[in-house]
């Protein structure tokens, strides 16, 4: 096997002058970096964003790449549209909203990915490949990046290492909206006031909150609109509404099995059984992030490409379906294992199991209600990472759980989202559950410098 670059955190090598350095800036500059980032934890600050080479950030995009596809690939081999896959996942009819369950399983479905990859002495292990067009973490993670390179802009040290952001995951996703439903069409970026991210309760805050965001879109060709799902209607003729404007498109920003009946959902669904707008992207991508996916991968091994196969080996975890015949099995080896449910997100429902007690463990598998999968546990490399506590100014040094992400839209590989846990937080790694972010500095190290 051809030997692939380390996408492992570089901060343990990298010379101590640029070390100094990254953190005196930090120390200078983390309130204008941080101002605004949606963050539920305001407790810790990072000083800096996790660091790598061009080369490591190339071998994430590679690996992202072909696992999306291999997942395409995976339940094309099993259903030929999304009602034969979602009865083949066992996911409950109604269960997705505005699901049409003779939408062909074709190319498009894969044009919003975000692969959740652990490192594990420096090889990426993608523990969730999430198929969505509502993938969050873009605007900040290219926010905080694209200020830390503005604040380093002028340093010798870091222009001498070729320092540089990932390109904008942003102006990827506006890119691969306007080749989807058309140039200047009227689109509306439809969220849930229900949902997770801070602030979304209040709806003249999000607007404004979002409007540069609206505003890069149109000049990217996107004419968008920044809306509640409970506020949109349908005129006279049935179309769909958002204030005063018709909608061509809806770029939908909400999690089609997490959202509440309204009157702005009723009519968003007759108008998507109308199909009187095109939708970015159709709720048929949720089911290519089930879990149970990755079972597929390992059972189908005999059937892929050699090359193929040792990237499932290589880079997705051992993942088998849950079933109660194998519960002394999965009780017995709870030390190597994770288990989750197939179709939740935001780490609900995942137990870590030599993080969880035996008691908890079988509790944990003896309640849980609908498919579930267990997966074998990434002996992940922690991020040694240094964080202030804004209140104090207390600094502290610590080796945190780390979950590096990238995007790809239309296929194109744009931009990386970091998060990991603040000082003292379990393994989780989930900005619901308190997690930091950051984006990724890239730089070439050793002979360039």
């Amino acid at each position: 096997m051809t030997e692939r670059p380390s996408a492992a955190e570089l901060w343990p090598v990298l010379p101590a002058d640029v070390r100094e350095k990254l953190l005196a800036y930090g120390h200078k500059y983390w309130s204008q970096v941080y101002e605004d980032v949606a963050l539920q934890n305001q407790n810790w600050i990072p000083l800096r964003s996790p660091v790598g080479t061009h080369a490591g950030y190339a071998e994430l995009n590679r690996i992202t790449q072909r696992v999306s596809q291999l997942v395409l690939d995976a339940c094309r081999r099993r259903a030929r549209t999304a009602g034969e896959l979602r009865a083949v996942l066992g996911v409950p009819d109604g269960r997705i909203q505005l699901l049409d369950d003779d939408e062909p399983l074709t190319g498009r479905l894969i044009n919003a990915i975000r692969s959740d990859l652990l490192l594990e002495r420096g090889v990426p292990r993608m523990v969730e490949c999430n198929v969505e067009s509502a993938l969050g973490g873009v605007l900040d993670a290219d926010g905080v990046i694209k200020r830390w390179m503005e604040v380093y802009r002028d340093e010798p040290m870091f222009t001498a290492m070729d320092a540089a952001a990932p390109p904008s995951a942003v102006d990827a996703r506006f890119d691969a909206i306007r080749s989807d439903v058309g140039p200047d069409q009227v689109t509306a970026m439809v969220y849930t006031s229900g949902g997770g991210y801070p602030g979304a309760h209040d709806a003249t805050y999000m607007i404004n909150r979002l409007r540069p965001f609206a505003d890069r879109g149109r000049e990217l060709g996107v004419d968008l609109i920044v809306h509640p799902v409970e506020w949109l209607e349908q005129d006279a003729d049935g179309r769909l509404k958002a204030g005063d404007r018709i909608l061509d498109a809806v770029w939908r920003m909400f999690v089609p099995t997490f959202v509440d009946e309204s009157d702005g959902m009723a009519a968003l669904r007759a108008a998507n059984a109308a199909r009187n707008f095109r939708m970015y992207l159709p709720t048929a991508v949720w089911l290519l992030s089930n879990k149970t996916i990755f079972a597929w991968l390992w059972d189908d091994l005999d059937q892929l490409p050699a090359e193929d196969a040792e990237i499932v080996r290589a880079h997705v975890p051992r993942t088998w379906v849950y079933q109660p015949a194998l519960r002394q099995r999965v009780i017995d080896e709870r030390e190597r294992l994770v288990f989750k449910p197939t179709d939740d997100y935001g780490g609900h429902g995942v137990f870590i199991g030599p993080q969880t007690s035996p008691e908890d463990w079988a509790a944990a598998i003896d309640a849980a209600t609908g498919p579930h999968i267990f997966q074998e546990l990434i002996e992940a490399d922690p991020l040694t990472m240094q964080f202030l506590k804004p209140e104090t100014g207390e600094v502290v040094e610590a080796d945190v759980s780390y979950c590096v992400s990238t995007y790809l839209f239309d296929r194109i590989p744009a931009g990386v989202f970091t998060r990991f846990s603040p000082p003292g937080a379990g393994g989780v790694v989930n900005l619901t559950q308190g997690a930091l972010t950051g984006g990724l500095l890239l730089v070439n190290v050793g002979e360039n410098r």
